[in-house]
Order: structure tokens, then C-alpha cells, then sequence
């Protein structure tokens, strides 16, 4: 009887070891990691520099605009030049609006985020590692995590993004036809003030609306 009770001693202790190494584990996973340099980013705006690079490393486009972020799910993308486009979150909606198109494309937020830059952004390490798989590399003054989605049928391969000194610094995007984006960001403010009507967002009279349309926002 005692030795019984000594056998399930060690066996509830081995449990234990390997619950607690499977959490350590989990939390200094690279998703773990990225996730935790990310969280504390509670508002953040910036400018953008983006370069469009094709299969054969010809330049295809490039474009300057801003971003600006608010957790949980506020999001907004906007480039300026030389094509303009404003790609916004509002409720449980993501409106995408070409003013030269007079269109405005409308996606559930959800199926929207999913497997893109602005889920990790927005994302915890849950998300980041429900959706991507997530390497490291560290250099001497930067740190940088490559991101490969889980659904084979995303858009993009790879999702690479660069921290120096623990700041955002740099996205690569990898699509499926060899186009590589890249975004370099500058003059970087986190958890700074942001426009009470910042992710606001009118429909133009007239535009076109394509997508799930719903409830038009205020």
C-alpha cells in the first residue's frame, strides 16, 4: 500500500514537470515571443514607405501613406500616393475604398484579418499561433520573425517582420506568385493620442459597394 502511494507520488510529480515544461515551452515559443513585443501596443500610428517587388525583382509599385492601430480591432491602412486607398475596420466590418474606382469593398472583419499582417498586429499569441507558423532569427542589432501561414490556400507564403531595439520596423510580405511588399516604417509613436474620430468612416455618395454589405456605418 505505501509503495503504492510512493508510485502515484512520483507519477502526479512527473505530471507536474511535464505540464509546467510544456508551458515554459509555450511561453518562450517564437508566437509566444513575437506576441509579447506586440501586446503592449495598445494604440500605434506611423508613416510608410512600401515597395512592390515582382518575381524578377523589378520594382511593380511604390507607395507612401499611414497606419494607425487601436486594440482590440481598430485598424486603418492609408496610402497616399500614387494610387490612393483607405482600408479601415469599423465594428465587425473592414471597408476597402479606391477613390479613383469609386468603389468601396466591404468583408467581414474576421474572414478579412485572417492570415494577414493586421492579425499579427492586432493579434494575441493565440491567434499568431492558431493561424501561422513561427520561426526567429537574431542578428546583432535587430530581431526578426517569419511567419508562414497554416492554410494552404493564403494569400501570402511568409510574413517576415524586423524589430530594432524592440520597435517595429520593417514587414516583408511573400505572395503565392513571388511578389515581395515591402513596408519600412517611420517617425513610430506607440500608445501616443489618437483622433476621437480616427476610425470613423463615411461611404461616398457615389460609390459602389461590393461585398457583405450589412448595415452601413455612421
Amino acid at each position: 500500500m505505501i509503495e503504492r502511494a510512493r508510485s502515484l507520488r512520483r507519477t502526479l510529480c512527473l505530471a507536474l514537470v511535464l505540464v509546467v515544461n510544456a508551458a515554459s515551452a509555450e511561453s518562450s515559443s517564437p508566437a509566444a515571443e513575437l506576441a509579447k513585443l506586440l501586446t503592449p501596443i495598445q494604440r500605434m500610428k506611423a508613416e510608410f514607405t512600401q515597395t512592390v517587388v515582382g518575381a524578377r525583382r523589378d520594382l511593380v509599385q511604390s507607395s507612401e501613406g499611414y497606419l494607425r492601430i487601436a486594440r482590440p480591432q481598430q485598424f486603418k491602412w492609408v496610402s497616399l500616393t500614387p494610387y490612393p486607398q483607405t482600408i479601415v475596420t469599423v465594428g465587425d466590418k473592414l471597408y476597402v475604398y479606391d477613390p479613383d474606382l469609386r468603389q468601396v469593398q466591404v468583408k467581414r472583419l474576421d474572414q478579412a484579418l485572417a492570415g494577414t499582417p493586421a492579425l499579427v498586429l492586432l493579434g494575441t499569441s493565440e491567434d499568431i499561433a492558431a493561424q501561422f507558423d513561427v520561426t526567429r532569427e537574431e542578428t546583432e542589432d535587430s530581431l526578426q520573425f517569419a511567419l508562414a501561414p497554416k492554410n494552404p490556400d493564403a494569400v501570402y507564403t511568409e510574413i517576415r517582420m524586423t524589430f530594432v531595439a524592440k520597435r517595429l520596423e520593417r514587414i516583408e510580405i511573400l505572395d503565392s506568385l513571388g511578389q515581395v511588399t515591402d513596408v519600412n516604417f517611420r517617425n513610430l509613436e506607440i500608445n501616443g493620442p489618437l483622433a476621437a474620430d480616427e476610425f470613423e468612416f463615411s461611404i461616398p455618395p457615389d460609390a459602389d459597394l461590393i461585398g457583405d454589405v450589412g448595415p452601413k456605418p455612421a
